[in-house]
Protein backbone atom coordinates (compact mmCIF):
# COMPACT_ATOMS: atom_id res chain seq x y z
CA UNK A 1 0.00 0.00 0.00
CA UNK A 2 1.18 3.49 -0.82
CA UNK A 3 1.98 5.75 1.86
CA UNK A 4 0.36 9.12 2.49
CA UNK A 5 2.72 11.76 3.01
CA UNK A 6 0.47 14.59 3.10
CA UNK A 7 1.78 16.89 5.61
CA UNK A 8 2.09 21.05 7.03
CA UNK A 9 4.67 23.00 5.45
CA UNK A 10 6.48 23.88 8.72
CA UNK A 11 7.06 20.11 9.36
CA UNK A 12 7.99 19.06 5.36
CA UNK A 13 10.35 22.18 5.89
CA UNK A 14 12.01 21.04 9.19
CA UNK A 15 12.38 17.26 8.28
CA UNK A 16 13.47 17.94 4.80
CA UNK A 17 15.53 21.22 4.61
CA UNK A 18 19.20 21.22 7.02
CA UNK A 19 21.53 23.86 7.30
CA UNK A 20 24.29 23.88 4.35
CA UNK A 21 22.02 22.16 2.42
CA UNK A 22 22.25 22.78 -1.48
CA UNK A 23 18.66 23.83 -2.80
CA UNK A 24 16.93 23.30 -5.65
CA UNK A 25 14.17 25.80 -5.68
CA UNK A 26 11.82 24.96 -9.26
CA UNK A 27 9.17 26.67 -11.10
CA UNK A 28 10.43 29.15 -14.44
CA UNK A 29 8.82 32.25 -13.85
CA UNK A 30 5.94 30.71 -12.74
CA UNK A 31 5.46 27.97 -10.25
CA UNK A 32 7.71 29.72 -7.79
CA UNK A 33 7.26 27.94 -4.17
CA UNK A 34 7.23 31.05 -2.49
CA UNK A 35 5.17 29.24 0.84
CA UNK A 36 7.93 27.35 1.33
CA UNK A 37 10.98 29.78 0.92
CA UNK A 38 9.19 31.78 3.78
CA UNK A 39 8.99 29.29 5.69
CA UNK A 40 12.81 28.11 5.59
CA UNK A 41 13.29 31.46 6.43
CA UNK A 42 10.92 31.87 10.00
CA UNK A 43 12.63 28.18 10.55
CA UNK A 44 16.02 30.30 10.21
CA UNK A 45 17.73 27.84 8.14
CA UNK A 46 21.64 29.29 7.32
CA UNK A 47 24.38 28.84 4.86
CA UNK A 48 22.07 26.97 2.02
CA UNK A 49 23.37 26.74 -1.38
CA UNK A 50 20.50 28.26 -3.72
CA UNK A 51 19.77 26.66 -7.04
CA UNK A 52 17.16 28.20 -9.28
CA UNK A 53 17.51 29.39 -12.91
CA UNK A 54 15.36 32.33 -12.98
CA UNK A 55 16.25 33.90 -9.48
CA UNK A 56 13.47 36.47 -8.34
CA UNK A 57 11.97 38.00 -5.56
CA UNK A 58 11.73 34.57 -3.79
CA UNK A 59 15.21 34.61 -4.45
CA UNK A 60 15.94 38.13 -3.01
CA UNK A 61 13.85 37.73 -0.29
CA UNK A 62 15.76 34.31 0.86
CA UNK A 63 19.32 36.12 0.19
CA UNK A 64 18.04 39.41 2.57
CA UNK A 65 16.91 36.94 5.03
CA UNK A 66 20.58 35.56 5.79
CA UNK A 67 19.62 32.72 4.54
CA UNK A 68 21.90 31.50 1.36
CA UNK A 69 25.76 31.58 1.55
CA UNK A 70 25.87 30.62 -2.41
CA UNK A 71 24.11 31.53 -4.79
CA UNK A 72 24.10 29.12 -8.36
CA UNK A 73 21.49 30.96 -11.44
CA UNK A 74 21.11 32.67 -14.36
CA UNK A 75 19.82 35.72 -13.47
CA UNK A 76 19.01 37.31 -10.29
CA UNK A 77 16.26 40.43 -10.48
CA UNK A 78 12.54 41.98 -10.31
CA UNK A 79 10.27 41.05 -13.28
CA UNK A 80 9.33 44.94 -13.47
CA UNK A 81 11.89 45.09 -14.18
CA UNK A 82 13.93 46.32 -11.63
CA UNK A 83 16.99 45.47 -9.39
CA UNK A 84 16.84 42.93 -6.84
CA UNK A 85 18.06 45.03 -4.20
CA UNK A 86 19.31 42.61 -1.64
CA UNK A 87 20.70 40.15 -4.13
CA UNK A 88 23.34 43.53 -5.00
CA UNK A 89 23.53 44.28 -1.74
CA UNK A 90 24.84 40.72 -0.67
CA UNK A 91 27.32 41.00 -3.63
CA UNK A 92 28.80 44.57 -2.82
CA UNK A 93 28.11 45.66 0.42
CA UNK A 94 28.11 42.11 2.11
CA UNK A 95 24.45 42.53 3.65
CA UNK A 96 23.76 40.91 5.32
CA UNK A 97 26.52 38.54 4.87
CA UNK A 98 29.03 37.73 1.79
CA UNK A 99 27.58 36.00 -1.50
CA UNK A 100 29.47 33.38 -3.83
CA UNK A 101 27.76 33.69 -6.97
CA UNK A 102 28.03 30.81 -9.32
CA UNK A 103 26.61 31.56 -12.88
CA UNK A 104 25.73 29.89 -15.80
CA UNK A 105 23.75 30.74 -19.05
CA UNK A 106 20.21 29.60 -18.68
CA UNK A 107 20.87 26.25 -21.39
CA UNK A 108 23.87 25.38 -19.72
CA UNK A 109 22.51 25.21 -16.36
CA UNK A 110 19.43 23.52 -17.65
CA UNK A 111 21.90 21.27 -18.81
CA UNK A 112 23.55 20.76 -15.72
CA UNK A 113 20.29 19.40 -13.73
CA UNK A 114 19.84 17.10 -16.69
CA UNK A 115 23.00 15.76 -16.07
CA UNK A 116 22.16 15.51 -12.21
CA UNK A 117 18.61 14.00 -12.86
CA UNK A 118 20.22 11.28 -15.47
CA UNK A 119 23.85 11.24 -13.25
CA UNK A 120 25.63 11.62 -16.14
CA UNK A 121 29.61 12.69 -16.06
CA UNK A 122 29.00 15.73 -17.65
CA UNK A 123 27.14 16.71 -21.04
CA UNK A 124 29.03 18.51 -24.01
CA UNK A 125 27.69 21.42 -25.70
CA UNK A 126 28.35 24.23 -28.11
CA UNK A 127 26.18 26.81 -26.86
CA UNK A 128 28.33 28.90 -25.26
CA UNK A 129 31.49 28.80 -27.30
CA UNK A 130 32.39 32.52 -28.15
CA UNK A 131 30.52 33.83 -25.48
CA UNK A 132 31.39 35.96 -22.10
CA UNK A 133 30.99 32.41 -20.09
CA UNK A 134 33.87 30.84 -22.35
CA UNK A 135 36.27 32.31 -19.68
CA UNK A 136 39.27 31.41 -22.16
CA UNK A 137 38.33 33.85 -25.28
CA UNK A 138 36.68 36.68 -22.85
CA UNK A 139 37.32 38.84 -20.28
CA UNK A 140 33.82 38.23 -18.53
CA UNK A 141 34.68 36.84 -14.90
CA UNK A 142 32.00 35.03 -14.01
CA UNK A 143 32.39 31.82 -12.05
CA UNK A 144 30.94 28.41 -12.71
CA UNK A 145 32.25 25.26 -13.23
CA UNK A 146 32.27 24.37 -16.99
CA UNK A 147 35.65 23.15 -18.94
CA UNK A 148 36.26 23.37 -22.56
CA UNK A 149 38.09 20.33 -23.92
CA UNK A 150 38.44 19.10 -27.49
CA UNK A 151 36.39 16.33 -28.86
CA UNK A 152 37.81 12.85 -29.39
CA UNK A 153 35.33 12.14 -32.40
CA UNK A 154 35.25 15.73 -34.31
CA UNK A 155 38.24 17.66 -33.31
CA UNK A 156 35.99 20.85 -32.14
CA UNK A 157 36.59 22.48 -29.09
CA UNK A 158 33.64 21.91 -26.86
CA UNK A 159 31.99 22.89 -23.29
CA UNK A 160 31.82 20.37 -20.72
CA UNK A 161 28.94 20.96 -18.53
CA UNK A 162 29.11 19.05 -14.78
CA UNK A 163 26.19 17.81 -13.51
CA UNK A 164 24.41 19.25 -10.57
CA UNK A 165 22.72 17.23 -8.05
CA UNK A 166 20.32 18.71 -5.16
CA UNK A 167 20.34 17.96 -1.33
CA UNK A 168 16.59 18.80 -1.74
CA UNK A 169 14.08 20.11 -3.90
CA UNK A 170 10.30 21.80 -3.72
CA UNK A 171 8.36 23.06 -6.56
CA UNK A 172 4.76 24.26 -6.09
CA UNK A 173 2.29 22.64 -8.86
CA UNK A 174 -1.20 23.41 -9.52
CA UNK A 175 -2.01 19.22 -8.08
CA UNK A 176 -0.97 16.20 -6.97
CA UNK A 177 -1.78 12.86 -4.67
CA UNK A 178 -1.29 12.56 -1.21
CA UNK A 179 1.58 9.66 -2.38
CA UNK A 180 3.09 12.51 -4.56
CA UNK A 181 2.01 12.15 -8.25
CA UNK A 182 2.18 15.67 -9.15
CA UNK A 183 1.12 17.06 -11.70
CA UNK A 184 1.96 20.75 -13.55
CA UNK A 185 1.42 22.82 -16.79
CA UNK A 186 2.12 25.88 -18.48
CA UNK A 187 5.75 27.43 -18.80
CA UNK A 188 7.82 24.45 -17.33
CA UNK A 189 11.59 25.47 -17.67
CA UNK A 190 13.89 23.18 -16.90
CA UNK A 191 11.56 22.13 -13.68
CA UNK A 192 10.98 18.31 -14.37
CA UNK A 193 14.90 17.60 -14.31
CA UNK A 194 15.69 20.02 -11.51
CA UNK A 195 13.53 17.95 -9.03
CA UNK A 196 14.67 15.06 -10.44
CA UNK A 197 18.23 15.99 -9.59
CA UNK A 198 17.28 15.73 -6.26
CA UNK A 199 17.79 13.51 -3.08
CA UNK A 200 14.63 14.89 -1.44
CA UNK A 201 11.50 16.31 -2.90
CA UNK A 202 8.75 18.26 -1.10
CA UNK A 203 5.80 18.43 -3.76
CA UNK A 204 3.24 21.90 -2.88
CA UNK A 205 0.29 21.85 -4.57
CA UNK A 206 -2.79 23.94 -4.81
CA UNK A 207 -4.74 21.35 -4.49
CA UNK A 208 -5.04 17.40 -3.66
CA UNK A 209 -6.41 15.59 -6.08
CA UNK A 210 -7.69 11.86 -6.17
CA UNK A 211 -5.23 9.51 -7.40
CA UNK A 212 -8.16 8.51 -10.02
CA UNK A 213 -7.81 12.08 -11.18
CA UNK A 214 -4.06 11.91 -12.04
CA UNK A 215 -4.68 8.36 -13.58
CA UNK A 216 -6.94 10.40 -16.41
CA UNK A 217 -4.51 12.78 -17.36
CA UNK A 218 -1.01 11.01 -16.94
CA UNK A 219 1.23 13.10 -19.06
CA UNK A 220 0.82 16.10 -16.79
CA UNK A 221 2.95 14.08 -14.44
CA UNK A 222 6.64 15.41 -13.65
CA UNK A 223 7.50 13.96 -10.95
CA UNK A 224 6.37 10.37 -9.86
CA UNK A 225 5.16 9.18 -6.09
CA UNK A 226 8.69 6.65 -4.94
CA UNK A 227 10.61 10.12 -5.48
CA UNK A 228 8.79 12.48 -3.11
CA UNK A 229 9.17 12.66 0.71
CA UNK A 230 6.47 15.21 1.51
CA UNK A 231 3.26 16.42 -0.32
CA UNK A 232 1.82 19.79 1.02
CA UNK A 233 -1.72 21.46 -0.06
CA UNK A 234 -0.69 25.18 -0.15
CA UNK A 235 -3.23 27.16 -2.14
CA UNK A 236 -2.00 30.61 -2.77
CA UNK A 237 1.44 29.16 -2.45
CA UNK A 238 3.41 30.26 -5.58
CA UNK A 239 1.63 34.16 -4.92
CA UNK A 240 3.07 36.58 -6.07
CA UNK A 241 4.52 34.77 -9.14
CA UNK A 242 1.77 33.19 -11.41
CA UNK A 243 0.50 29.53 -11.64
CA UNK A 244 -1.48 28.59 -15.06
CA UNK A 245 -4.84 28.61 -14.58
CA UNK A 246 -5.17 29.25 -11.44
CA UNK A 247 -3.34 32.87 -10.49
CA UNK A 248 -1.79 35.64 -12.54
CA UNK A 249 1.35 37.57 -12.22
CA UNK A 250 0.70 39.88 -9.31
CA UNK A 251 2.57 43.21 -11.02
CA UNK A 252 1.48 45.63 -8.49
CA UNK A 253 2.69 43.49 -5.61
CA UNK A 254 6.26 43.15 -7.06
CA UNK A 255 6.36 47.04 -7.59
CA UNK A 256 5.56 47.19 -4.12
CA UNK A 257 8.29 44.75 -2.81
CA UNK A 258 11.04 46.35 -4.95
CA UNK A 259 10.06 49.72 -3.29
CA UNK A 260 9.67 48.85 0.24
CA UNK A 261 13.24 46.62 -0.51
CA UNK A 262 15.31 49.70 -1.54
CA UNK A 263 17.37 49.73 1.83
CA UNK A 264 18.17 47.00 4.17
CA UNK A 265 16.16 48.78 6.45
CA UNK A 266 13.05 48.69 4.16
CA UNK A 267 13.51 44.90 3.77
CA UNK A 268 13.66 44.41 7.64
CA UNK A 269 10.13 46.05 7.52
CA UNK A 270 9.23 43.76 4.77
CA UNK A 271 10.60 40.97 6.15
CA UNK A 272 8.72 41.25 9.83
CA UNK A 273 5.25 41.85 8.47
CA UNK A 274 4.88 39.57 5.42
CA UNK A 275 6.93 36.59 6.49
CA UNK A 276 8.02 36.52 10.18
CA UNK A 277 4.89 38.58 11.03
CA UNK A 278 2.85 35.88 10.04
CA UNK A 279 2.60 31.73 10.58
CA UNK A 280 1.28 30.51 7.55
CA UNK A 281 0.11 30.97 3.96
CA UNK A 282 -2.91 31.37 5.06
CA UNK A 283 -2.61 34.46 7.20
CA UNK A 284 -0.48 35.92 4.47
CA UNK A 285 -3.36 35.88 2.44
CA UNK A 286 -5.14 37.80 4.58
CA UNK A 287 -2.87 40.56 3.79
CA UNK A 288 -3.71 40.84 0.30
CA UNK A 289 -7.11 41.95 -0.13
CA UNK A 290 -9.91 40.07 -1.32
CA UNK A 291 -10.73 42.14 -4.27
CA UNK A 292 -7.06 41.75 -5.44
CA UNK A 293 -6.95 38.06 -5.04
CA UNK A 294 -10.22 38.34 -7.31
CA UNK A 295 -8.54 40.10 -9.64
CA UNK A 296 -5.89 37.91 -10.30
CA UNK A 297 -7.81 34.95 -10.90
CA UNK A 298 -7.72 34.41 -14.68
CA UNK A 299 -10.49 33.26 -17.10
CA UNK A 300 -11.27 29.70 -17.77
CA UNK A 301 -9.70 28.55 -21.12
CA UNK A 302 -10.24 24.95 -21.25
CA UNK A 303 -8.15 22.69 -23.57
CA UNK A 304 -9.64 19.92 -25.74
CA UNK A 305 -10.28 16.30 -24.21
CA UNK A 306 -8.31 14.27 -24.85
CA UNK A 307 -8.70 10.29 -24.63
CA UNK A 308 -5.83 8.40 -23.03
CA UNK A 309 -8.04 4.64 -23.36
CA UNK A 310 -7.65 2.20 -21.11
CA UNK A 311 -5.19 -0.23 -20.38
CA UNK A 312 -5.65 -3.26 -21.01
CA UNK A 313 -4.37 -6.69 -22.41
CA UNK A 314 -6.39 -8.51 -25.47
CA UNK A 315 -5.27 -12.09 -24.48
CA UNK A 316 -7.24 -12.66 -28.45
CA UNK A 317 -5.29 -10.97 -30.63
Amino acid sequence: MKKNKRTSMRRAIEENVKDHDLVYLGGFIQQDPYAAAHEIIRQQKKHLTISKTASLPMVDQLIGAGCVDKLISTFTWNLMPTTAHCFVRALTQQIPHPLELEEYSILTLSLAYYAGALDLPYIASKTVMGSGFDGETSGNKARNRLKFEISPFTGERVCLIPPIKHDVGVIQVQRADVHGNAQAWGMMGESRYGMLSCNKIIVCAEKIVDTEVIMKDPSRTIIQDFRVNAVVEEPWGSHPSPLTGVHDLDWPYLAFYESQTRTHEGFKAYLQKWILGVSSRKEYMELITSKRQRELLPEENLTAPTSHGLHSMHFEV
